[in-house]
């Protein structure tokens, strides 16, 4: 065999190689071509299956709903509650204040009596001093008017005080009416005499005034 032949073989075989290798590197292994809008297609939904999403969608929009009304239920009746037990705990304080405040106002109204029974003495005293020319009556009642002034004195420490009456004007948030009368030279409704003295405890009323009003077209009160 010559050399031109052997040549001419080998560049034969160089060929079929050459093309061989490109028919590989064409085709993919396997001899499988993908096909990209085949897997387009797939992936698009269906009807049916995009109304089962919109049901399923619907569905946790709902029970979303109803955890948000649970939700607002909940807090509005746990600031509702936080609320009712302010406002005990600020009753509890303001009651606790004033019963401190007024913790004496029993004892205080109890001896209220012994005072109208030394005011008593003192008033119808008056005339029998001035009888008395030995001077003794005097110098005792001298003495009780020196207690009653202590009484008096110690009752306002505790915050007791007189109900007034100078004013003449009749108030009944102060004032009690026992008599009435008949006076034309008094306009209608004041104050002609007190009969017993009314008094208010650190701005609290313990005891009205008893007293005697006008009343122009005369007439005691039933």
């Amino acid at each position: 065999m010559t050399a031109d032949e052997k040549n001419g073989g080998n560049d034969k075989n160089e060929a079929d190689v050459h093309e061989e290798f490109g028919k590989k590197i064409e085709e993919p292994a396997g001899g499988q071509v993908s096909n990209q809008s085949d897997l387009d297609i797939d992936d698009i939904p269906s009807p049916g299956s995009l109304i089962e999403a919109e049901t399923e969608l619907n569905y946790l929009r709902n029970v979303l709903k109803n955890m948000k009304k649970e939700y607002d239920d909940l807090n509005s009746n746990y600031l509702k509650s936080l609320a009712d037990a302010e406002n005990f705990r600020k009753r509890m304080n303001r009651d606790k204040e004033e019963s401190l405040k007024y913790s004496n106002e029993s004892l205080l109204r109890d001896l209220l009596p012994v005072l109208d029974f030394l005011d008593l003495a003192i008033e119808h005293s008056a005339p029998y001093v001035k009888q008395d020319t030995s001077g003794n009556l005097k110098s005792f009642v001298d003495g009780v008017k020196l207690a009653y002034n202590e009484f008096i004195k110690v009752l306002k420490n505790f915050g007791i005080e007189t109900v007034d009456t100078t004013s003449k004007d009749f108030d009944p948030n102060f004032h009690q009416i026992v008599e009435m009368v008949g006076d034309s030279d008094q306009p209608d409704g004041k104050i002609i005499k007190e009969k017993r003295k009314g008094y208010i405890y650190k701005e609290r009323l313990i005891r009205p005034s008893l007293v005697s009003i006008s009343k122009p077209d005369g007439g005691k009160k039933d």
